[in-house]
């Protein structure tokens, strides 16, 4: 069996990969990812608003669902990919097609009544969803929980191409990890220990808790930042750490990575995660049963995030700086806190998990439970 996974950057690239961890379980399956997205202005007016003006997507997300913007942007990914992704499946030959991008769905709506592929299009936001997230010719659009079926009918697909699961994460995030061994490997202490990411393009709202991190007097306390592609964030946080290095020795220790692909590593090692609201750090985190903290999230998009965290008890919500220092603070008091979260994080794994073991089925089986 051939299964091709178009995708694109970002938390799409995510989800393609924990799709492939899983559908690798099928005997004989050939897997490959795709990505021919190349608008470098669409993607750099997204970098720059992930990174320091995430609220700014909120005007073109409510902009688009206008019925006929919408059908401009269709008709743009139509003619900008459809030779480049008709090519590629004439060259392929796929059996099964996976898109987790909704630049795709255009051309793969357009060329699936006349194709023997199956169709699964993965919607990519978990409770905000665009209706430019939905396939209307997919044989399956699947999504998190009870959400992307009541979004899906209101966009007009028809519940039996709905299939609703947990939240895809790559198979490493469910595995037992040797702590002790990847301490070693990157030279983090045995101590209670904080993650902050600001996702793969590196959100700046981490810089504004800098100086109450680092003014701190808690002695066994440790900082790893994963500043993901933005090499500012790891230099300013770097600079500060040295600046007031020399008036508080006391200071937590940090470890400051850039984009890296061990994210389960150094979340398997922390006590808590903190960052961004994104769909795929959130459900990393929870996975691997570690309470959450959003201090940032993209406007539009990531709204519903939000409300997601609160709603299971995945952690909390603080994205006003003074607001996340004082959690921060009575988190690191009152550890015991973080274990009145693992209930409700070990119910939202066990469906995580079963996401992937639903994603098999779909592809291996032609009729599925929806």
């Amino acid at each position: 069996m051939k299964i091709l996974i178009f995708t694109a950057i970002t938390g799409h690239t995510s989800l393609a990969q924990a799709a492939k961890s899983f559908l690798k379980e099928i005997p004989g399956a050939r897997i490959k990812i795709i990505n021919i997205i190349e608008d470098r202005f669409a993607w750099g007016f997204y970098k720059a608003s992930y990174r320091f003006l995430p609220f700014m997507t909120r005007i073109p997300f409510e902009i688009v669902k206008n019925e006929n913007l919408s059908e401009i942007v269709k008709n743009y990914f139509l003619v900008k990919y459809r030779k480049k992704v008709l090519s590629i499946l004439k060259k392929e030959k796929p059996d099964v097609v996976i898109s987790t991008y909704f630049g795709y769905n255009p051309v793969l709506d357009e060329i699936r009544p006349v194709s023997k592929f199956k169709f699964i299009n993965i919607v990519s936001d978990p409770v905000t969803m665009h209706p430019l997230l939905f396939a209307k010719e997919a044989d399956y659009n699947i999504g998190f929980n009870n959400y992307v079926l009541s979004a899906g009918i209101k966009n007009g697909i028809s519940k039996n191409k709905i299939v609703q699961t947990g939240w895809l994460v790559r198979k490493e995030f469910f595995q037992d990890h040797d702590i002790q061994k990847i301490k070693k490997r990157y030279g983090i202490q045995d101590k209670f220990t904080l993650m902050f990411c600001g996702g793969s393009e590196g959100n700046n709202a981490i810089i504004m808790l800098l100086p109450s991190l680092f003014l701190s007097k808690f002695k066994d306390l440790q900082i790893i930042f994963i500043c993901g592609n933005n090499k500012g964030l790891a230099k300013i946080i770097k600079q500060t750490h040295s600046m007031f290095k020399a008036i508080n020795p006391n200071i937590p220790n940090i470890i400051v990575r850039g984009f890296t692909k061990n994210m389960n590593d150094f979340i398997a090692v922390s006590d808590v995660v903190i960052g961004k609201a994104g769909p795929n750090l959130i459900f990393e985190s929870v996975s691997m049963k570690k309470p959450f903290i959003a201090i940032s999230h993209i406007s539009g998009q990531e709204d519903g995030n939000l409300d997601l965290i609160r709603k299971y008890n995945l952690g909390w919500v603080a994205e006003e700086p003074t607001k996340a220092s004082n959690l921060i603070k009575t988190i690191v008091n009152k550890r015991w806190i973080l274990k009145k979260k693992q209930h409700n994080l070990e119910k939202i794994a066990s469906m995580n998990l079963q996401a992937g073991k639903k994603l098999i089925d779909i592809v291996s089986k032609s009729n599925v439970k929806t």
